[in-house]
């Protein structure tokens, strides 16, 4: 695709759309590449959102040959989700784009990165206290965009190495996803201010779902079977699956969508489709009035992470939660039963510990 690509460039700073040659066959790719980017938030007025291609912005902030080898990699097979090419196209643009520009340069381009570059820019992002696992996430997308762009054309060494590629140790509690527990989840429903509140939480929580998957689902995606209500849901790496919906739900969709038959499934106060960024900040104003993870913000992560360990708590096999949560690797599933019972575990030993010294702690309690 590369050679076909780069006969036409975007010309970057303009408002152009983004073209590539003339046919019908190019039209449908164009076509394809800018709906997968989709389009960024960039300003909020009130009520009103500001919207800009992902693609144009990208476009602006790389060397065209980078941004022409950048649509390549990203149209790859081996990146087929859509969440996927949306998070390595704004890595690139806010985090590399962004750090080009430090050193003295104008854009980012291919090569333009030292391992003393990487290095440097490892130290001091530990040292602003960015998580371990958000480096490694930017640095993975650097280093693929490397690697694919290496196979095709001369370039330095991967800035990229073991070295400075943080080590994140698997099962590590402090920085796993917080599980609410079914009394916590309930306190969280209580605070729901309408029934859209309760829609949304109780979606998500239900299907342990993840709210990519929730904000891009379209009416036409409730299926009724007999007396069953079902939701066609678009998974990771592009899965499709239909999920039954709890009685209490549907009810709450039939209020929510009552006379549309098409468009988003779940629109905001203003009419439009809901986004992240809204149920984001939804549920972290219900978790804060319910009191939950404090010093910490409620997230649709969270709900999730919740159901799934709810399910391992009620003894649902692990094969069967790993298909409910569509997790590609089985030990993503076991990570979450390792994590809950050495929870146990751990409060089991304390408590008995505890047991040592309970006869004479009363003597010094006031």
């Amino acid at each position: 695709m590369d050679q076909t690509l780069s006969t036409s460039v975007p010309a970057p700073r303009e408002a152009h759309p983004l073209a590539l040659p003339s046919s019908s066959l190019f039209d449908v790719v164009r076509q394809k590449l800018l709906e997968d980017l989709g389009q960024v938030q960039v300003a909020r007025h009130g009520q009103e959102r500001i919207y800009r291609p992902r693609a144009e912005m990208l476009a602006e902030v790389v060397t065209a040959d980078t941004w022409i080898m950048m649509l390549d990699w990203l149209s790859s097979t081996r990146r087929s989700s859509v969440n996927t090419k949306r998070a390595y196209a704004d890595d690139i643009r806010r985090v590399w784009a962004a750090y080009a520009q430090e050193l003295g340069h104008e854009r980012f381009t291919l090569g333009i990165f030292t391992r003393d570059h990487i290095r440097a820019w490892r130290i001091r992002e530990e040292a602003k206290g960015t998580p371990l696992t958000t480096i490694a996430r930017y640095l993975r997308a650097l280093s693929s965009l490397h690697v694919y762009a290496a196979e095709r054309m001369d370039l330095p060494r991967n800035p990229v190495t073991q070295d400075d590629t943080p080590r994140i140790e698997s099962g590590n509690s402090s920085t796993s996803t917080p599980v609410l527990e079914v009394a916590e989840v309930q306190a969280v429903i209580a605070q729901a201010k309408d029934e859209f509140d309760l829609l949304v939480v109780t979606l998500l929580y239900a299907l342990a779902g993840r709210v990519t998957e929730m904000c891009q689902a379209d009416v036409t995606d409730r299926i009724e079977r007999g007396r069953r209500s079902f939701l066609d849901v678009t998974r990771k790496e592009g899965k499709e699956r239909l999920l039954p919906l709890p009685l209490s739900v549907a009810e709450l969709l039939d209020v929510h969508t009552e006379g549309r038959s098409e468009g988003p499934l779940l629109l905001d106060t203003k009419g439009e489709r809901l986004d992240r960024h809204d149920v984001a900040r939804m549920l972290a104003r219900m978790g804060k009035r319910a009191g939950v993870l404090p010093e910490r913000k409620l997230t649709p992560h969270v709900l999730r992470a919740s159901r799934i360990t709810h399910m391992l708590d009620d003894g649902v096999p692990l094969a069967e939660v790993q298909a409910f949560a569509d997790h590609d690797n089985p030990a993503t599933t076991v990570g979450y039963w390792d994590r809950r019972n050495k929870g146990k575990r751990n409060a089991a030993h304390v408590d008995a510990a505890e047991a040592v010294f309970a006869d004479v702690v009363p003597k010094f309690r006031r």
